[in-house]
């Protein structure tokens, strides 16, 4: 199991501060300076890091039962 987090972070595209479409750990947050926000998830450890190292896909939702077990930590 892994801990994710969603997170936020400086967009330098647009100049400002977006909520990320990825859920990542802690040191992947800090990797890229961002701020954890919400609530903290368990995920299965093989849905974090294919596509960036300690963050899962683009558009990952762990509400959705199909994208894996999961569980929301308290």
């Amino acid at each position: 199991m892994t801990t994710v987090y969603q997170f936020q972070s400086y967009d330098i595209t647009n100049d400002r501060i977006v909520v990320s479409k990825r859920w990542a750990t802690v040191e992947a947050i800090e990797h890229v300076c961002g701020e954890r926000i919400g609530k903290v998830v368990e995920v299965d450890d093989s849905l974090v890091g294919a596509e960036i190292p300690g963050m899962t896909a683009i558009g990952f939702n762990p509400f959705l039962r199909e994208t894996g077990f999961q569980r929301t930590v308290r």
